[in-house]
């Protein structure tokens, strides 16, 4: 693995983590803690898992054989699970604290896309 390769892995997994601890804080907050949610979001965290692994192993893979294909695939995978997880954070956070919704700080995660869709 390079530099790029190594940050990228490292910030979907803390933001996996974070996910995660924001998610069990807003149930927390409900007072709805279930195991059956939390079993089921880890298993979902693993499948992110497993899908970088195969990511990093057929890059490895195309370095040395002909698969018919050579295209860059780990970092499209991190690039994906982050922006995943970022969101679910963002909406876990809105979720404890419903004043965020409206928050400047928000909106530093909007599209202007999104913008034209709510009004």
């Amino acid at each position: 693995m390079d530099k790029t390769q190594t940050v990228a892995a490292l910030v979907a997994a803390i933001l996996i983590v974070l996910d995660y601890a924001t998610g069990l804080a807003k149930g927390a907050a409900a007072h709805d803690i279930d195991s059956g949610k939390m079993r089921q979001g880890l298993w979902h965290k693993a499948t992110y898992l497993v899908v970088a692994s195969l990511a990093i192993i057929l890059e490895i893979g195309q370095k040395h054989i002909d698969m018919g294909f050579n295209v860059p695939l780990f970092i499209p995978v991190c690039v994906y699970i982050i922006v995943t997880e970022l969101a679910s954070i963002l909406e876990n956070l809105v979720q404890i604290n419903p004043e965020l919704a409206d928050s400047p700080i928000l909106d530093l995660f909007h599209t202007d896309h999104d913008r034209k869709d709510a009004s």
